[in-house]
């Protein structure tokens, strides 16, 4: 008998085979989309009970139906919690879609829209009962890998994610199918709630003549990956100072930044008019349309394709990176990175809106060549070539939303601290960091901590092994995150 549509069970199946008993195909890969996972939303648990009569397996969500499948269906034997999963969609994850077969008794689950539309269509799962809840099809270090058993006598499949759970269906021979999803363990891990997240200052005086400081810079951070618990690393614009025919500043930036792309540590970059085709060789403003050319960015894109962005989850405009937001996953927490040009058009604006409204449940950080001024404000001007101030840009979008938290910029000063209020009551912490340095590499740490709610900063030189001693290092209490 067929049970409540909400049961959510969870099995990968693969084409039926010709006698129509084995169910083996491969999970299919996930779309490569660059997206981190959201490790953080798989966290409802999954029941699993069995009936006796038959063997069927019932994963379930929802405990209420677990126990009303017991006493209505008699899926008396009640194996607890299997793995754990998500009840709505994120980031990296899949729908687990439902079908069940009446002649052959089982409820079946796959991840595989196609092979879910081919097994109700030919396979003898007549009964399509829609998404049951989400899972991963690759691995992560947040969660188990789940292995699919079949069983050819009783016709049926069961999951399994401990040793003692394989080994136990081996010797009742049952058949090992190997993995075919993966989900979050059933008790919850230790969570590590301190990390780090990186903000490079504008870098445009460290890569006119040579790439000693970027380079250096690069390396100290994956060498030091591990000890600070490096998560993240941002740019907030200016990377180089001016384009040449060579274009030999985005060749130094580009190959400085590989050390991140090869160590795997995941980055987004704010695009300054530096960065542009607004700014010529000695700094001066290129002839022509200057709005036009603040948004031509081929050059960077050049150098700074889509690809290289291992965490990117969305842009404003096809195959630029100008406007964009990544995720990551770090101290227990989902997080958003949004990348905004400088002095954004309306267009851009309103996309930013539309981004923060579907990630509720990630803390926001913006970045941003131009924010606030050098002694800490909010800037009012589009800098006379731009086209909205970054107080329309605040007023409009980022104070709007409660999951904003901090918002870095760089282009004037040296180093600033602004906190405000949004409109929903979150706090919103803002940090300026320039200082056009020429003889060392200034870094930006900020360390999260999720347990104690705090966030502390400090800007390191790592070519000179000092820190600045300008006020930039402190620590925010009480910071009340997105969980």
């Amino acid at each position: 008998m067929r049970l409540l549509s909400f049961v959510a069970s969870l099995v990968v199946a693969g084409a039926l085979s010709a006698c129509g008993e084995n169910l083996t195909a491969e999970a299919p890969e996930l779309a490569s989309t660059g997206s981190a996972l959201d490790c953080a939303a798989l966290s409802a648990p999954v029941y699993h009970r069995i009936r006796v009569s038959t063997g069927d397996s019932l994963y379930t969500l929802n405990a209420n139906e677990a126990a009303n499948a017991a006493t209505t269906y008699g899926y008396t034997d009640d194996r607890g919690v299997a793995f754990r999963a998500a009840t709505t969609t994120g980031t990296g994850l899949s729908p687990v879609y439902r079908i069940y077969s009446p002649s052959r008794g089982e409820h079946f689950w796959t991840i595989d829209a196609a092979e879910k539309q081919n097994l109700v269509s030919t396979g003898g799962f007549t009964t399509d009962e829609g998404i049951g809840f989400y899972a991963s099809t690759t691995a992560d270090t947040c969660l188990v890998p789940v292995y699919r058993y079949s069983n050819t006598t009783l016709r049926k499949h069961r999951f399994a994610t401990t040793q003692a759970e394989r080994d136990s269906l081996s010797a009742a021979g049952w058949v090992d199918e190997g993995i075919k999803l993966y989900a979050a363990p059933t008790t919850a891990q230790p969570v590590d709630t301190k990390f780090t997240f990186v903000v490079i200052p504008d870098t445009q005086n460290e890569v006119v003549s040579s790439s000693t400081l970027i380079d250096h810079r690069m390396q100290w951070l994956v060498d030091n990956r591990a000890a600070l618990d490096l998560r993240f690393v941002t740019q907030t614009g200016d990377m180089m100072n001016w384009d040449t025919p060579d274009h030999i500043q985005y060749v130094r930036a580009s190959n400085a930044l590989k050390k991140l792309d090869d160590a795997g540590i995941p980055y987004a970059l704010a695009i300054g008019n530096h960065d542009t085709a607004a700014t010529c060789p000695g700094g001066s403003a290129c002839p022509g349309n200057v709005n036009a050319n603040l948004r031509n960015t081929t050059t960077f894109n050049t150098y700074f394709p889509v690809s290289r962005f291992k965490a990117l989850a969305g842009v404003y405009e096809t195959g630029k990176c100008d406007n964009a937001y990544h995720t990551f996953t770090a101290g227990g927490l989902s997080w958003l990175v949004i990348n905004l040009e400088l002095w954004a058009r309306t267009g851009v604006v309103d996309w930013v809106r539309t981004v923060l409204a579907a990630h509720p449940r990630h803390n926001v950080i913006v970045i941003t060549h131009s924010h606030q001024t050098s002694s800490g404000g909010i800037e009012q001007s589009n800098g006379g070539y731009g086209n909205n101030s970054p107080q329309y840009v605040y007023d409009n979008a980022l104070k709007l939303y409660p999951n904003v938290r901090f918002i870095f910029s760089g282009h004037v000063g040296s180093s600033a601290y602004r906190e405000t209020t949004g409109t929903q009551g979150n706090k919103i912490y803002q940090l300026l960091t320039t200082y056009h340095d020429s003889s060392t590499n200034p870094t930006r740490l900020i360390e999260i901590d999720t347990a104690a709610n705090t966030f502390s900063t400090r800007v390191y030189s790592p070519y000179t092994n000092a820190e600045k001693t300008d006020g930039s290092k402190f620590t925010i209490s009480n910071v009340s995150w997105v969980r």
